[in-house]
């Protein structure tokens, strides 16, 4: 047999098909473990860089086995290996769902916001706005019908009756229109460093794209806050990069939370997210202080509000706190991230429908 390898062309269906298959299994790797990068542009695909994919080989068959193909060289001592590329955004974050089973969150938001727009899609013998052109050719059958307009006679009288006149009805469309506003809040105090800035970058950096997945990267404004002993919100550049400054006080972050919520925003027409990230450590009545402005201000206008303990230790005590006051709420969430083997765990908590 002559094994002549067909060209990229022919096997571009056959590999698409294979690589979708293999990224359907790898995807809560390729979330925890993987080196997923998006590249800044509108047209954005995701860089995936995965091991133990084996690219397959396809060679023809000849005539007496019926040109079919084959997958792998058969070889003895094939080796996998790592395969980095390319794919669509949007097609990776349906994987991603669809493994995940995460809900569209888009829903939550359903009715909540819409637009607004009018079409004239009946015509009708009242209104305000003279549709001229049907009203012309009404008019015309009409003086036809009655013999006022007949050229071959030379009669060219065209008659607007009552009964002719046709206006534009606009009929009113609500269309949902969702928009979304996600506030991340970081703990910068001097026991927040290394891992637990890794961690958070790499499970705040998928909810980023999850929610611009979701909404429409157009529809959603991400804002970055940090806070020690005060609050301060920063660039999402400096929100991975600022220094640890020592001092820790979170109520004030949440202070300024719902200052920018109910102050820049229209609560009846925006869809809130926000996610704590931090040690959990906090120390006099400052728990306490964020339950009370949780329960008074916050969860009542937000979609979901997610408390994450990044490592924490046996001096954590905000989860156990928001717990307690919150129990099975549908917006307030509470979990902990240990490893980056946790985060599908993690975001599967964060956003699964109770």
């Amino acid at each position: 047999m002559t094994a002549d390898r067909i060209t990229s062309d022919e096997s571009e269906g056959f590999f698409n098909d294979f690589i979708d298959d293999q990224l359907k299994d790898k995807v809560e790797e390729i979330i925890n473990e993987g080196d997923l990068d998006r590249i800044d542009s509108d047209n954005a695909d995701l860089i995936v860089e995965v091991d133990d994919i084996e690219p397959p080989t396809l060679v023809y068959g000849d005539e007496q086995e019926g040109g079919g193909g084959g997958a792998g060289s058969g070889e003895p001592g094939d080796e996998k290996g790592k395969l980095k590329f390319e794919i669509p955004f949007e097609k990776f974050m349906e994987l991603v769902a669809e493994k995940l089973r995460l809900p569209d969150l888009s829903k939550e938001g359903k009715g909540k916001i819409k637009e607004l727009t009018y079409h004239y899609k009946t015509f009708g013998p009242v209104g305000v706005l003279l549709d001229k052109k049907r009203t012309f050719k009404r008019a015309i059958r009409t003086s036809v019908g009655m013999g006022t307009y007949n050229p071959d006679e030379g009669r060219y009288d065209v008659e607007i009756r009552k009964k002719d006149r046709r206006f534009k009805v606009p009929q009113r469309e609500e269309t949902p229109k969702f928009r979304a506003v996600v506030f991340y809040i970081g703990d910068i105090s001097y026991s927040t460093f290394g891992e637990r800035l890794i961690l958070e970058k790499r499970l705040l950096n998928f909810i980023h794209h999850w929610l611009d997945f979701n909404y429409g990267k157009n529809n959603v404004e991400h804002r970055f806050f940090v806070h020690d002993a005060e609050a301060y919100e920063v660039s999402p550049e400096q929100f991975y990069q600022v220094s640890n400054i020592g001092g820790t006080q979170a109520a004030p972050a949440f202070d300024l939370i719902s200052n920018i919520a109910f102050n820049e925003y229209d609560p009846a027409t925006t869809n809130f997210y926000a996610f704590y990230v931090g040690d959990g450590e906090l120390f006099g009545n400052d728990a306490k202080d964020i339950v009370k402005i949780m329960q008074d201000e916050l969860q009542p206008i937000f979609n979901r509000f997610g408390f994450i303990e990044i490592q924490p230790s046996r001096m954590s005590c905000l989860n156990e706190t928001v717990a307690k006051a919150f129990g099975s709420d549908k917006v307030v969430r509470t979990t902990a991230l240990k490893s980056k083997k946790e985060i599908v765990q993690v975001i599967k908590q964060l956003f699964e429908v109770k």
